[in-house]
């Protein structure tokens, strides 16, 4: 026998098959790497979340079949490319222990081991615990060749692991472990201390704090997990609902902790927890501790409309302490939508938690979902009536217009649907949201907004981006002539300035009363759409919808032109997909 080492560990979070720019690295690996480390046993982590590059090539490119034991967090939308790299890596290194975790692995943890003979073993729920019983069995028996010792490495002996399903070491069917407790102290668990390797990097996270007139570097932080409610469409259900919660004097310790370790003043915490207002009274301990801490912090959370309603009280006291603003999880205005969402609360509910929130002057962050299978075109009427009376004409970005439900495995709502529509969805696929609707004027409804979005949410993105911050650097700049001075020494004439900032509203506008108009035209059957082209979406059925926009209703397109041509007067000039100064940009 060969003298012994420490099993090489890698853990790597999928693709999801597309780049999103506000990437951060994945949180839960983090706390697993750093659970490890604490005992001993380092461990590699790879970030490929947002690549748009084939899973084996990036398997390749970065050595995933040198370590003896590489675990996935997969997800929905990343299981296919979590496969694809286990399956690469088990051909090249039969010996490596393949691990799969995570909301999907969890949920259909006996599929994925009959079905893919690449994956050894899959954790489910919480990891910590788990995975470190995992290295620990393997740790006495990998050599420093980098061979398993068959004696000490005999993996029947981990087959009994808690909070696993493994295949059987006699090929008789599944080993489906009890479940493992949750774990029960979370100030336990380090500080999720951990670093990635990323083809593709990490923007800096930044919070523009309008109270202030400043930006902030920001850090997010996980102070609680799980959600005590049964939302139906929620992932945390898969992996359980029992709500724990960290100590206010430990959530400060971390905000320290990563100051000092990058180097960087952290001055906006963005609270990642699935529901961080669970508990009132603990929340305002969480939030008094950082302004005792630093008053200078500023942060936000997200949590339901009707723990607002209930805990308003606080709020004020909240305020004062730095927060910022609340991602309310409003989802719809529709009340049979809001049955089916297992929301358990009434459009009503919506109204009076963002007029409450209003009043104190907290902003608020949208989480809406415009569709569902079962959409009506009444359902998008509440919809839309509910986004003009309620102020969120002006809100950005413009993603909440465009959402669907999306049916994860695991979640009671995909279950739902697999009875009304008599059918059986493939464990291993996510079916598009945008191809499950009932009703035909639904779909094509849908399929008109998408093709506005794709024609043209991009360019107002872009021009609004750079408007509102031509707008923002011009501000500042008045010298008492007729007109305002950058801090470039640009100039830009009152009347031009005037202009811009309703050219600035009617782009913020612009994919409203776009689809207000769709909404009308799909009400009257689409003769408008019909009118203006033979197919759904097509460029001549967008053209009879657009508004006309601006002081003078002119195109969209020439308002956005104008729009960049002014800002570029200014002495403003944007690169595109650039954010604009919004606080949660």
């Amino acid at each position: 026998m060969g003298t012994l080492t420490r099993p090489a560990i890698a853990f790597v979070n999928p693709s999801v098959g597309f780049s999103d720019r506000r990437k951060s690295k994945p949180i839960g690996l983090a706390y697993i790497m750093a659970y490890l480390e604490k005992s001993g046993f380092p461990s590699s982590g790879f970030d490929f979340g947002d690549s748009e590059d084939d899973a084996v090539e990036l398997a390749a490119h970065y050595g995933l079949d040198r370590f003896d034991v590489v675990g996935f967090s997969v997800y929905n939308e990343s299981f296919r490319a979590a496969i694809a790299m286990a399956e690469w890596i088990k051909n090249r290194r039969p010996e490596c222990l393949i691990v799969l975790g995570g909301p999907h692995a969890t949920a259909v943890h006996e599929h994925i081991l009959r079905r893919y003979s690449c994956v050894d073993v899959v954790v489910r729920r919480e990891g910590e615990e788990a995975m470190l019983d995992l290295v620990r069995g393997l740790d006495v028996g990998v050599k420093a060749d980098g061979d398993v010792d068959g004696d000490a490495g005999d993996r029947a002996g981990l087959t009994g692991i808690k909070g696993t399903t493994w295949r059987a070491p006699d090929g008789a069917g599944l080993l489906v472990n009890e479940d493992r407790d949750f774990v029960p102290d979370l100030d336990q668990i380090p500080f999720p201390d951990a670093e990635f390797t990323s083809h593709s990097g990490y923007p800096d996270l930044t919070y523009y704090d309008e109270v202030q007139g400043r930006l902030k570097a920001a850090l997010t932080i996980c102070s609680s997990r799980s959600c005590p409610y049964n939302c139906s469409f929620c992932g945390v259900l898969t992996i359980g609902r029992k709500y724990r919660s960290r100590e206010a004097e430990r959530v400060v310790a971390e905000l320290l902790h990563f100051r000092a370790r990058h180097g960087v003043n952290y001055e906006h915490v963005y609270f990642s927890d699935a529901n961080f207002f669970v508990s009132p009274t603990r929340a305002l301990e969480v939030a008094e501790a950082l302004y005792e801490a630093d008053p200078q912090v500023t942060f936000s959370f997200g949590t339901r409309v009707n723990q607002i309603l209930k805990a308003a009280e606080v709020l004020p006291r909240l305020k004062e302490c730095g927060l910022r603003f609340i991602e309310l999880g409003i989802e719809s205005a529709s009340e049979p939508v809001l049955e089916r969402l297992a929301k358990h609360v009434k459009p009503e509910v919506n109204v009076a938690a963002v007029r409450l929130l209003r009043r104190l002057g907290i902003e608020i962050s949208l989480d809406f979902i415009m569709l569902d299978p079962a959409t009506t075109l009444p359902d998008v009427r509440a919809n839309l009536e509910f986004l003009r009376e309620a102020g969120f004409y002006d809100y950005v970005p413009h993603d909440h217009l465009y959402t669907a439900l999306v049916l994860y495995e695991g979640t009671p709502i995909r279950d739902f649907y697999a009875r009304r529509f008599g059918v059986v969805f493939d464990p291993d696929d996510l079916p598009s949201p945008f191809t499950l609707f009932e009703l035909p004027e639904v779909q094509r409804f849908s399929d008109t907004l998408r093709a506005f979005r794709k024609r043209w949410q991009d360019r107002i993105d872009d021009a609004l981006a750079q408007g509102e911050l031509a707008l923002a650097s011009m501000a500042d700049g008045s010298d008492g002539s007729d007109g305002l001075r950058g801090p470039d020494d640009s100039y830009l004439p009152r009347a031009s300035h005037a202009r811009l900032q309703l050219d600035v509203v009617s782009l913020r506008h612009a994919p409203n009363l776009f689809m207000e108009r769709l909404l009308e035209d799909a009400e009257a059957g689409f003769p408008l759409l019909d009118e203006g082209g033979d197919e759904a979406g097509d460029d001549d059925g967008l053209e009879a919808l657009l508004p006309r926009l601006g002081h003078d209703h002119v195109h969209l397109n020439d308002l956005i032109e104008r729009t960049e041509a002014v800002a570029r007067q200014a002495g403003f000039a944007q690169a595109p997909g650039a954010a604009a100064p919004h606080g949660r940009d």
